[in-house]
């Protein structure tokens, strides 16, 4: 069944015209209304459509305009004839949707603990898009990375105001040094003006997403070389996953648009304080930057100015300095 455009002013005009002057020619009607003979000749094709306009038994071969009231009951029967269609289709495309999601799940490599291993981009994503529509209380999140694109960020409004609307509680932790990127600090104020709670740590140890505590999804996991991340259903690692969360969330800064992060009682932010712990661990400025989520100038920038405040002409002396002054 195809569905029938509704009636526009000028197809309103010329059906008032039939009706009322009794006009049945196309180029007098056109005449009469100010319009192109084309656009009259389409208004009668939909006129005709609609039922509106039926043969003339004075003027053979003319139409003339049908009763508005009986029209009015034939464009009702016409829409409640649509609507029935429109509701057949939409419960047998809901039906082979249905359908096709029981096989999808059915073959995905899932363990006995029902755990299962994705490693392409696109299973990835359908079933994070999945998750995000399934979401009904809570998603808890660690975005480990330096910078969100701003096409992730388009692909993924649409689903978050969706979840918004139905009154999803959403808690994220970005890297401190989303301070530096435009577009995932706007991002992440985007959220946080849409009731959202956000917060920043110099580090996150991993790419996680829980959802309802019933699913957890992690990615970014050490030693892995391509897209791939692991879902988890099993209820004591979910809590496991939430409890990581909860201990990261409440070390967390809470993010500000000015300024994310604030001093401690020494005068060092967040990011610098874990700079010097990762540094004294023996990491490499490319380690530490990567771990940091900033680039390796950036590291050494500021690196040089913590070496300037703590008197020190090497690394080694700004560690030794850093303990004295109960830095680190």
């Amino acid at each position: 069944m195809e569905d029938v455009s509704p009636l526009d002013q000028r197809t309103l005009a010329v059906y008032r015209a039939i009706l009322f002057h009794k006009e049945h020619d196309p180029a007098r009607l056109a005449d009469l209304l100010g319009i192109a003979a084309d656009e009259v000749q389409e208004a009668l094709a939909q006129l005709s459509e609609l039922s509106l306009l039926a043969p003339s038994r004075d003027s053979p071969g003319a139409l003339r305009a049908v009763n508005p009231s009986l029209g009015l009951k034939v464009l009702l029967q016409r829409e409640q004839d649509e609507l029935a269609y429109r509701q057949q289709r939409i419960e047998q495309n809901r039906a082979a949707l249905a359908a096709l999601a029981a096989e999808y799940t059915a073959s995905s490599r899932s363990g006995p603990d029902g755990t299962e291993e994705l490693d392409d981009v696109d299973d990835i994503r359908i079933r994070l898009e999945a998750l995000a529509e399934g979401c009904r209380h809570e998603a808890l999140a660690f975005h480990p990375v330096g910078g969100l694109t701003a096409e992730s960020i388009e692909a993924a409004r649409p689903l978050n105001e969706r979840a918004l609307a139905r009154g999803v509680r959403f808690r994220s932790i970005y890297l401190d040094s989303i301070t530096n990127d435009r577009v995932t600090r706007e991002h992440a104020q985007w959220m946080a003006d849409h009731d959202s709670e956000i917060r920043t740590s110099p580090t996150l140890p991993m790419r996680l997403l829980i959802v309802d505590t019933t699913t957890a999804v992690v990615a970014g996991l050490p030693g892995q070389t391509g897209p791939s991340a692991l879902l988890f259903n099993s209820p004591p690692v979910v809590l496991a996953m939430r409890a990581l969360f909860e201990a990261y969330w409440e070390h967390a800064t809470p993010f500000h648009q000015e300024s994310s992060v604030k001093d401690d009682a020494h005068g060092l932010t967040p990011q610098e304080r874990k700079l010097l712990q990762l540094l004294a661990t023996g990491l490499t400025d490319e380690a530490v930057a990567r771990t940091l989520g900033i680039g390796v100038r950036t590291e050494r920038r500021i690196m040089a100015e913590l070496m300037d405040r703590l008197g020190a002409s090497s690394r080694f002396e700004a560690g030794v300095q850093a303990a004295r002054r109960q830095w680190v």
